[in-house]
């Protein structure tokens, strides 16, 4: 079941390495930034920038992760800006809007997508045309959101100065860190109770996993799934919990997975509350890498959730009722701006 949204898991480890070197080279030929770094979108557009925080840092330039409504609403740009949008379609409103809002300010917009010919391709000053087609646009994304991971992280390693083969090293180990994750998963998956409410909880970068996270379970037939930090958890959200629901901690940084531990103690005999491993220094040591893994686990976890629940992934809200009446909805909302 869900044959779609497995294939392009796997094929993951086969389509970055193949987007390795034309992004590397598309990279190269655009110029360094001299003032602030903005990057966003919408939904997974908005997660990626926000989950590769470590990696940014360790690469020595601040990027600051935003929204499309962020950016075209309440950011004041100056011409030495430099915003990075990332749209698969190349045609999200809110996202083009975001482009001409930072072009009419005098900064610059550097485009990601696979449409060269698209609204926000058009709106942008350079364009990185992702070299890869979607296999499905219908399933929760997973291969369109780690190939926007990977074009980011070239992009920001260019203007770091970091060798090129350095990231085809990392890519190579991507089939290891797929059968990594989806042992975790399994193991993480088998305790999960279809009936209950689900609650990703991460920090930092770890936030924006969570966010991927609990948009998956929506994308996969409108699951209840909650993404909230770490520390704010246990300052009220806390009472929603009932012994059928699921706590699922993604913990990077030490400090946050302390605090992920004395969470899992409390509410052990209570509900199933699990750390969900974010590290993997036996395949490759790098933040990096560490992102790779816990999207792949979360991606498979969806996965499983959706084949053990009987949701028909391919189907508007998988099967389950007014599935057309959403959809109509949403596309009715995002064909409109205020």
């Amino acid at each position: 079941m869900n044959e779609m949204m497995a294939r392009e898991i796997a094929a993951q480890s086969e389509i970055l390495l193949a987007c390795v070197a034309p992004l590397t080279e598309r990279a190269a030929r655009i110029a360094a930034p001299i003032g602030r770094v903005f990057a966003g979108g919408c939904g997974d557009s908005a997660f990626a920038p926000a989950a590769l925080g470590t990696v940014f840092c360790e690469l020595g330039i601040n990027v600051q992760p935003r929204t499309s409504m962020e950016l075209s609403v309440f950011t004041k740009f100056v011409s030495t800006d430099t915003v990075i949008l990332s749209s698969i379609s190349g045609g999200t409103k809110r996202t083009v809007e975001a482009a001409n809002v930072t072009r009419k300010a005098g900064a610059r917009v550097i485009a990601l997508t696979c449409n060269g010919q698209s609204n926000l391709a058009n709106a942008a000053d350079e364009t990185i045309v992702l070299p890869f087609s979607p296999l499905s646009r219908k399933t929760p994304h997973t291969l369109d959101y780690t190939v926007t991971l990977l074009a980011l992280v070239q992009l920001v390693s260019a203007w770091a100065g970091r060798p090129a083969n350095n990231m085809l090293t990392l890519i190579e180990t991507v089939p290891a860190l797929l059968r990594n994750a989806s042992e975790t998963a399994m193991a993480v998956g088998g305790k999960i109770d279809p009936d209950g409410k689900l609650f990703f909880l991460g920090a930092g970068p770890g936030l924006a996993n969570a966010n991927y996270a609990a948009a998956k379970f929506h994308e996969a037939g409108g699951i209840l799934a909650i993404a909230a930090e770490t520390e704010n958890f246990i300052h009220g959200m806390n009472f929603m919990v009932e012994p059928e629901d699921s706590i699922l901690l993604l913990a990077g940084a030490e400090p946050v997975f302390r605090r992920s531990e004395q969470i899992a103690a409390a509410f052990a005999g209570f509900a199933n509350c699990q750390i969900i491993p974010t590290r993997n220094s036996d395949i490759t040591p790098s933040a990096f890498a560490n992102t790779l893994l816990v999207t792949f686990v979360l991606q498979y976890l969806c996965l499983n959730f959706a084949n053990g629940s009987g949701l028909d992934l391919d189907r508007p809200r998988s099967g389950r009722a007014n599935g057309e009446r959403h959809i109509a909805i949403q596309s009715k909302i995002m064909a409109e701006l205020c």
